[in-house]
């Protein structure tokens, strides 16, 4: 390859990553939006726990939906920053999005169960505050992605208050994703302190897949065919899991997607994932649980 042709190549790659980021976020997400940044809802291992709460703009008429979104990042890592830009249209719809931070596990400090107390703490701070920031609290949802969608969904099954749970990317069985992927190192085995194909009852105990229950929380499931980090599998068993215990809920399967993607996947097909999931949470909020998705792969 010349040197021209090798400078073309580059710069039709530029060209191409620049347009993509274009579409997917602008450059001031949360512009007309109202933003409380950085609230406390609370603590642990000595360190603040915070949020960022997007608001919808203007005056609310009546009390707004709030959806409580948990970032992914194996968790030990990721953050509410990173997270929180791609709600931006939700809160324009009229939702309330609090993007929440938790405990992150390390060597020697698992975050297992802390995390989800933490998710269930956040949502008490957020109740509580209800009437200041025009919240219902009748309709709450979880959103998480990846390991955040394990606490996400871990967090609707133990809280009454959660109308419904949406989980993307997400491992809902950590003993077989940990037998599936063969790891050196493992994240589960961070997350939980211990092997999760050795500790069957611990990472029973941390696996939605385990804890589904008839009148569990209508349950959205969006996942990439082409998920190599989390394979569809884990998706696929869920929902045979909840249809059997009469659970509303949906597998939404995107061609060509890989893991970890956004509301607005990119390539090689792009599209906005936002609808299907405000379609979604209407109908579980108004006790429907399961509306018809159109022009997306079951």
């Amino acid at each position: 390859m010349t040197i021209i042709r090798a400078m073309g190549w580059l710069a039709a790659i530029a060209a191409t990553a620049a347009a993509w980021a274009t579409w997917r976020r602008p450059a001031d997400p949360f512009a007309g939006l109202v933003v409380v940044r950085d609230a406390t809802y609370g603590e642990a291992d000595g360190r603040p726990l915070r949020l960022d709460l997007i608001l919808p703009p203007g005056p609310a008429d009546a009390p707004r939906p709030l959806v409580v979104a948990v970032h992914g990042g194996s968790w030990t890592g990721g953050s509410r920053r990173d997270y929180g830009p791609q709600f931006a249209d939700l809160a324009r719809d009229g939702l309330a999005v609090a993007v929440v931070d938790y405990r992150l596990a390390r060597p020697g400090a698992p975050s297992w169960p802390g995390a989800v107390e933490d998710v269930r703490q956040a949502v008490d701070w957020l109740i509580d505050r209800a009437d200041r920031h025009r919240i219902d609290p009748r309709r709450v949802a979880l959103l998480g992605t990846s390991s955040g969608g394990l606490l996400a969904a871990r967090a609707a099954q133990e809280d009454r208050r959660i109308a419904a749970v949406v989980c993307l990317s997400t491992p809902f069985d950590l003993a077989e994703l940990a037998a599936s992927r063969r790891l050196g190192h493992e994240p589960a085995e961070l997350f939980l302190g211990a092997d999760p194909t050795d500790a069957s009852d611990l990472a029973a105990d941390a696996s939605p897949i385990t804890h589904v229950t008839p009148g569990g929380p209508p349950t959205l499931m969006i996942h990439g065919d082409d998920d190599a980090w989390v394979p569809l599998d884990q998706a696929r068993k869920m929902l045979e899991r909840l249809e059997t215990a009469g659970v509303p809920a949906r597998l939404v399967v995107i061609p060509g997607a890989r893991h970890g993607f956004e509301l607005r996947v990119g390539p090689p097909e792009p599209r906005d994932l936002a609808p299907v999931v405000r379609e979604f949470l209407g109908a579980a909020w108004a006790g429907g649980g399961q509306p018809e998705f159109e022009g997306l792969a079951p």
